[in-house]
């Protein structure tokens, strides 16, 4: 997310050329996709909205009765877990252990990751906050019938979104990602955890933890890059956290919808696994620069045709626009950076094994797809 701006590119271009000719024209350009990229991510926000009540009814069903606690000890363990490294005392020692390493060793790096995660926490605590008590959702154990009912400034108990935890969580990660991009991904996935125990705990709704896990984002990228950029970091952190909130909806869409025979959905189905084999093949033939592979043909399309066929195996419309949105926008934004489609392909042993691990995973993807369709009864 935060390679543009380290390797001292324009983050507001969005593009993979740093020549200073087409900075005006990449700024013009990154318009675009942007544009695309707040779409589709609010098509996402209003499909997963549809599952907030229902998702908050299966959590119920999972507890005991009698103890009102998760009765899978697994799940109560996560839950317990996330609600503690989630809490801003843990986020601030964390913040503070890492500016006294970085002191202690005389190391910028850590130093930085320390002032600035502590930065991105209070930002992210304070905006979380006017947020709830602005905005006065109920939390989920004061829904009844299911409606949205909404009180601003009505106290404790009316302040379910955004999720704080999430909030604070992702806004330090993406700070600490963008700071050790080696061990970004373990990271990025201990905030989605503590993200998700919010939901299992049944403190709340699937929005209000994907509102605060977005406000997590935006600022940690904020606050891990220069202040005079905020404009362009922000355009940053929308495009490159889109495809996550998309692929959320295309999950939940997934796990909850059974198999259906009617118009579009076996349509969508069979023209996704087409698709994304299809996007495979070109992918793979334009990393090893294949003589077959079309002068036409990216890195980057090849790539949004896969995440394409993906989402349309779905089986819904909405998600199959979505999704379309967020290819449409990745392909605009690597537009500029054409000439690298066939320069920069992977080559040697270490690129093979990493097309190969790329396809595998795109497969493995592509099977699941199928596998879980409805497999949380809701």
């Amino acid at each position: 997310m935060s390679d543009h701006i380290r390797q001292g590119r324009d983050p507001v271009s969005i593009t993979h050329h740093p020549s200073p000719i087409t900075h005006h024209v990449s700024a013009r350009v990154s318009l675009v996709p942007l544009l695309f990229s707040c779409a589709a991510l609010i098509l996402a926000f209003i499909g997963l909205f549809e599952w907030d009540v229902p998702l908050t009814r299966f959590i119920r069903s999972l507890n005991d009765v009698h103890r009102d606690h998760l009765a899978n000890p697994w799940l109560a363990q996560l839950s317990d877990i996330g609600d503690r490294l989630g809490k801003g005392e843990s986020l601030v020692i964390l913040s503070l252990v890492l500016l006294a390493v970085g002191y202690g060793l005389k190391h910028p790096q850590w130093k930085d990751a320390g002032w600035q995660s502590l930065i991105a926490h209070g930002l992210a605590a304070l905006c979380a906050n006017i947020l709830k008590h602005a905005i006065g959702r109920p939390r989920p154990k004061f829904m009844h019938a299911g409606n949205l009912d909404l009180s601003p400034v009505s106290g404790s108990g009316w302040d379910s979104f955004p999720s704080g935890h999430a909030a604070a969580a992702c806004a330090v990660a993406t700070v600490l990602a963008a700071k050790f991009p080696r061990v970004r991904w373990p990271i990025l996935a201990v905030a989605v955890a503590i993200a998700m125990s919010r939901i299992i705990r049944g403190s709340h709704y699937l929005t209000d933890v994907a509102g605060g896990a977005a406000l997590g984002c935006v600022i940690g990228v904020v606050a891990a890059h220069p202040w005079h950029e905020w404009r362009s970091s922000i355009a940053v952190a929308v495009c490159r956290m889109t495809p996550l909130f998309v692929a959320t909806l295309a999950l939940v869409w997934t796990i909850v919808h059974l198999p259906s025979e009617t118009w579009p959905s076996q349509q969508l189905l069979w023209g996704g696994l087409v698709l994304t084999l299809a996007g495979l093949v070109g992918h793979v033939l334009w990393t090893v620069q294949s003589p077959w592979c079309p002068d036409w043909l990216s890195g980057s399309l090849a790539r949004g045709l896969v995440g394409l066929g993906l989402g349309m195996t779905a089986g819904s419309l909405f998600v199959t626009t979505a999704v379309l949105l967020v290819c449409v926008a990745h392909w605009l934004d690597g537009l500029p950076g054409q000439s690298e489609s066939m320069a920069n392909g992977h080559v040697g042993v270490w690129g093979a094994m990493a097309e190969g691990l790329f396809v595998a995973a795109m497969l493995l993807v592509l099977g699941a797809s199928y596998a879980l369709k409805g497999i949380v009864p809701m």
